[in-house]
């Protein structure tokens, strides 16, 4: 019997299943559904129930990878936490504009914390933690706890999570178990973001369960990490954070697998957005800087992604200046609303017959309700709001809101937080009906994709066929001044690379690559590194952009599922540290190693190290064993911080495959003897 594996990636528009057979390695079967921004599980299931499985199909892994993490904190759709700072200093912290870093509703500072040999600073304030949980639990629907060098000693945090364990149900998260990090304002916030997402990613891997269940698929369910590798759903719950970048990094994954190169600048186009991934040495590039959330730095390990807001249903549009702008705001394309709305194609049908040419753009916008408005939101909308409520639950034209409620500005309708939400959509005009205009694409309607370029860029003055080459144009320059970027700034922390190449010389650098006008010297970009096109644009406008830098380019089959190919084609991996540190007892020094709630003395500094080297390779490898990783390859690795030595043992595997039997009686996935679908150990 043939064995399956199924990967599932949500993105910014659609959500793309593919079926894999495990010993050829070929696309069986492809899905895309777009995605529902207000609930991403509906897209996962409507995804499963495209991919047509059979009941024979021997189903054997399914892999997510999700959006889920990244947007329910950037819509602010996030579970209310409250954060328990445990030693912290709260003067220093307003001083130095620190609370604005960390997200949470609701926060309680508390005596307590240790020192950097892992003493206890004072005793933690048992009672004022118990007071703060009985006073707050029904404010907050989660709970985090940071203590002040908790990775060197843990123990205020756990009787902190005993405390508030015992006085409510609320689930709680400790800063210790996400990162051993010292950096306390980053642990904190991973913390509390975690505690916001518990919840939410419980639903969410329910309703999967669920799903699969009812198409009778019995086998593991595995999450993508930030960093490409895989996780079980069961340990995605508890650690929700850890999936911020999954959808980057699965691209890379699957652009990796897909065209079988080890080493390569993955790039992955969208609808809404453009990212980039270096894959060195069969592996993803990986930041130490931690993961951004919204605007939240964390200590979380992720892929080292560079993020446009440049992507197929980005927003045509001109500034105050005439000038031409593509995003950074994604809209629904003309020509696929039109598919699903016949008052658009009525709309775009009289335009075209207008005798008078229209010099508004705001008539070939659209607004409509996306997202349900409950009662109570209804209830505290002004009269104007309420008015474009009712007006848009079909797609109404931009300049008919205008006139209906009395507003020259889409500011004026004071609807952008339902914008942001996802539950007010805008629709205008987008390279993808550019596309669709040039027969480059064949998805939605064709004639209103007509009509929309003619009337934009009548306004402007232009033919539409040169507009759309300027269009275009503008798409690849700014593919390859971004690689130029990411290429060149390896060496930085994404968060230090610059957002564009500025001063005088560096732009006129930038021209000369894009377009030479200089008849005594030309300048070459040459790329080191091979680009691996993915995602459905990526054809239209990456294979031009890679020639510009001298880079080879690559566009396996499938490039356009690849982030769902990386979903399911990433090996399982699991990180354990144990930290070594000196404790000055006035009389001698002794030697601490340090993992979780577990601390060793030693007197002899080597004999310390030794353990820790050894500690760590075993808890690693026992760790993915039990995540479910099949023939683990483990590497330690030492790290000096200020007064620390850290063990990093890293342990890698290929997932094991299920077995039905075997699950039932263990509850684990039987170890499958096929050859790895990627040998990580390169």
């Amino acid at each position: 019997m043939n064995r399956y594996i199924i990967g599932i990636n949500t993105g910014g528009t659609y959500t793309d299943g593919v079926m894999l057979d495990y010993i050829s390695r070929k696309v069986v079967s492809v899905a895309k559904s777009l995605t529902t921004r207000e609930d991403l599980k509906v897209g996962v299931i409507k995804v499963l129930k495209k991919l047509k499985i059979e009941p024979d199909y021997n189903i054997k892994l399914v892999g997510i990878s999700s959006t889920l993490a990244t947007n329910t904190v950037a819509e602010g759709k996030a579970k209310k936490a409250g954060l328990l700072l445990i030693g912290y200093d709260k003067d220093l912290i307003g001083r130095y504009g620190l609370l604005n870093q960390i997200p949470a509703s609701t926060i309680g500072y508390f005596k307590g914390g240790h020192t950097a040999q892992g003493m206890e600073l004072s005793a933690l304030d048992k009672q004022g933690v118990k007071e703060w949980v009985l006073e707050n639990q029904h404010d907050v629907e989660a709970v985090a706890v940071s203590g002040y060098f908790s990775p060197l000693n843990p123990e205020h945090e756990e009787a902190a999570f005993k405390i508030i364990r015992e006085n409510s149900s609320l689930p709680v998260v400790m800063a210790h178990q996400l990162s051993t990090k010292l950096d306390s304002i980053k642990r904190a916030a991973t913390a509390s973001i975690n505690a916001s997402l518990v919840v939410v990613m419980s639903d969410f891997i329910e309703a999967v369960n669920r799903s699969m269940k009812e198409l009778g698929i019995k086998a593991p369910l595995m999450i993508v990490r930030g960093d490409g590798t895989l996780m079980p759903a069961n340990d995605a719950v508890k650690r929700p954070v850890e999936t911020v970048l999954s959808g980057p990094a699965a691209s890379a994954i699957g652009g990796r697998f897909l065209s079988g190169n080890g080493n390569a600048l993955v790039i992955d186009m969208g609808g809404t957005t453009t990212d980039m991934a270096l894959i060195n040495d069969y592996r993803v590039v990986v930041s130490d800087d931690g993961a951004k959330v919204g605007n939240y730095n964390t200590a979380v390990e992720a892929a080292k992604v560079r993020t446009i807001s440049l992507g197929c249903d980005s927003r045509i549009y001109h500034n105050e200046k005439s000038e031409l702008m593509l995003g950074p705001h994604r809209v629904r394309p003309l020509s696929q609303i039109a598919m699903y709305h016949e008052n658009v194609v009525k709309d775009f049908n009289r335009l075209k017959k207008a005798s008078v040419i229209s010099k508004d753009p705001a008539d070939i916008e659209y607004w409509y309700l996306h997202g349900s408005v409950d009662e109570n939101e209804y209830r505290l909308l002004n009269d104007k709001q309420k008015k474009i409520i009712d007006l848009i639950r079909k797609p109404h034209r931009l300049s008919g809101l205008f006139k209906k409620v009395g507003v020259y500005h889409a500011s004026h309708l004071q609807m952008d937080e339902f914008i942001d939400q996802g539950k007010i959509e805008c629709s205008a005009i987008t390279p993808s009906d550019l596309l669709h205009a040039e027969r480059n694409l064949e998805l939605w309607n064709r004639e209103v994709a007509v009509v929309a370029l003619e009337h934009y860029s009548g306004i402007y003055g232009k033919s539409p066929r040169n507009f759309t080459e300027e269009v275009f144009n503008k798409i690849i320059n700014i593919l390859v001044e971004e690689m130029i970027i990411y290429l060149a700034c390896q060496n930085m922390l994404p968060s230090d690379m610059p957002a564009s190449i500025d001063g005088e010389w560096g732009k006129w650098m930038l021209q000369q690559i894009l377009d030479s006008d200089n008849n005594f010297l030309s300048i070459i970009a040459d790329s080191r590194f091979p680009i691996v096109g993915t995602g459905a644009p990526a054809r239209h406008f990456l294979k031009k952009a890679a020639k510009t830098i001298k880079a080879k380019f690559i566009l396996p089959e499938f490039y356009d599922v690849a982030n769902a190919v990386g979903a399911v084609s990433g090996s399982i991996s699991e990180i354990r540290e144990v930290i070594v540190f000196v404790r000055d007892n006035k009389e001698q020094y002794s030697y601490i190693a340090k993992h979780g709630n577990s601390t060793k003395i030693f007197r002899e500094y080597n004999t310390c190290c030794d353990y820790a080297e050894e500690t760590a390779y075993r808890l690693a490898k026992e760790a993915a064993i039990r995540s479910g990783a099949a023939d683990c390859f483990v590497e330690v690795s030492r790290r000096t911080e200020a007064s620390l030595l850290r063990f990093i043992a890293r342990a890698i595997g290929n997932p094991r495959l299920s077995d039905l039997n075997y699950n039932t009686m263990v509850g684990l996935p039987e170890q499958d003897n096929l050859k790895p679908l990627i040998n990580e150990q390169k």
